[in-house]
């Protein structure tokens, strides 16, 4: 079992709200719990441009690796747009796209990042510049290794980028189940879209997920799965108003890879969002997930 992963993914940029170093504490903290050893993990390349233009605009593209943003296009990034930053968003898509072969080729595929599931064709925002998980899975698809996919987002806010890449595209389902009244205020519709009052606990949650998950996968029988596994609807979480319990996030993380295993769909896992102020307890639960998946 491998972990994908990038020192680089943590860049230190000055003014950056997104807690990037994050990646890094939870690889290191993987390490130290027993369940990596450093010569576990595999550090990914640049991705070619191609593999940013199987889901992104040539403008963008060109635009976002260059680091030529406008002061408009920050601000819905939400990031201090920088080539250093823009090196560590374009490593992500290598890096889910190597979770994704690890899953073909082993049942699951572990990515220590990933998850920009705010990032639209022609522009990113929401701390998200390149999809990630499009350009995997088109990358699969375009090489034949897979035909259907899904996508089961369950981070406290809608993936409203990776909807809007697969608006129409039947092969590929989207699943959410996020937070109703927050970011982003505009949900772009995906194919199964659950919203949840604030305040929703482990029991209500863990029951809608029981109820429609289940039945998604029946009807889609994607070859693939990729979880967005963000930790943000925890309790503590900054960003989001959920009530789920360190032990109820590990239930749903546990219920998401019962039901993959149990119809042999191969399921690749993206870390998403995570905003405690201690980042520390942010990392723990992403090594939850991680260890979860692993075992």
């Amino acid at each position: 079992m491998r972990f994908i992963f990038s020192p680089k993914y943590s860049t230190g940029t000055r003014g950056n709200e997104f807690p990037d170093k994050k990646f890094k504490l939870t690889a290191d903290l993987l390490i130290k719990e027993g369940v990596a050893s450093p010569c576990d993990f595999e550090e990914p390349d640049p991705p070619e441009t191609k593999d940013l233009l199987l889901a992104h605009c040539v403008d963008w593209v060109e635009r976002a690796m260059a680091a030529k943003l406008t002061p408009a296009e920050m601000k819905r990034l939400q990031l201090p747009w920088t080539k250093k930053l823009a090196q560590a968003h374009a490593l992500a898509v290598t890096g889910t796209t190597l979770a994704c072969g690890d899953a073909m080729d082993h049942g699951v595929g572990l990515h220590v990042g990933g998850g920009a599931h705010h990032a639209f064709p022609g522009h990113g925002e929401g701390f998200c510049a390149f999809n990630d998980i499009a350009c995997a899975i088109l990358r699969l698809r375009f090489e034949g290794a897979i035909e259907r996919a899904a996508v089961v987002d369950l981070d406290v806010h809608q993936g409203n980028g990776t909807n809007a890449i697969f608006a129409g595209d039947k092969t590929v389902l989207t699943f959410s189940m996020h937070q109703k009244n927050l970011y982003p205020e505009h949900k772009f519709p995906g194919t199964i879209d659950i919203e949840l009052k604030a305040g929703t606990r482990d029991k209500e949650y863990l029951r809608l997920l029981a109820e429609r998950l289940p039945d998604a996968l029946d009807s889609h029988r994607p070859d693939l799965v990729v979880y967005q596994a963000g930790v943000d609807p925890w309790e503590n979480d900054e960003r989001g108003g959920l009530k789920l319990t360190a032990e109820g996030l590990g239930l749903r993380d546990a219920f998401v890879f019962e039901a993959c295993a149990a119809r042999s769909i191969p399921v690749a896992v993206t870390l998403g969002g995570g905003y405690c102020k201690d980042v520390r307890k942010t990392a723990a639960l992403h090594v939850q997930t991680l260890a979860l998946a692993a075992a």
